[in-house]
């Protein structure tokens, strides 16, 4: 019966742990959506007044989601790449692009990385 309780333990514990990450994950990007909304509300309202600018507002941001919707309605498409509409010559004398599986890790990823390895030393001395 005690293996049934390690388990339980092993499971919930393991769900708990992702389940921060998603929160913090999910808390992240609302906030920053949140003053970004804000930051550009009070641009407009200093450019056109508090009067006008939520219909102004409103104006641009239906021009986006069109623009938005119509990209992604379009994913499905595949362009020629650049490197066949150059010629030969300018093939050869172009710098090499990067390959899928190529692994190049900056501070943004490096910073993710160590969150993450807290987040799971926390979660195994708890």
């Amino acid at each position: 019966m005690d293996v049934l309780g390690w388990l339980w333990w092993l499971f919930a514990s393991f769900f708990a742990l992702l389940w921060s990450v998603v929160w913090f994950l999910l808390g992240g990007w609302v906030s920053t959506l949140a003053q970004i909304v804000v930051i550009v509300l009070v641009v407009f309202c200093f450019r056109y007044g508090w009067r006008r600018a939520p219909a102004e507002l409103m104006s641009r941001t239906a021009g986006f989601t069109r623009f938005a919707w119509g990209w992604m309605r379009s994913g499905g498409e595949q362009r020629r790449p650049i490197a066949e509409r150059t010629s030969e010559g300018s093939r050869s004398r172009r710098r090499s692009r990067r390959q899928p599986g190529d692994v190049r890790i900056n501070v943004s990823t490096c910073m993710t990385l160590l969150m993450l390895a807290g987040l799971w030393l926390i979660a195994a001395t708890l």
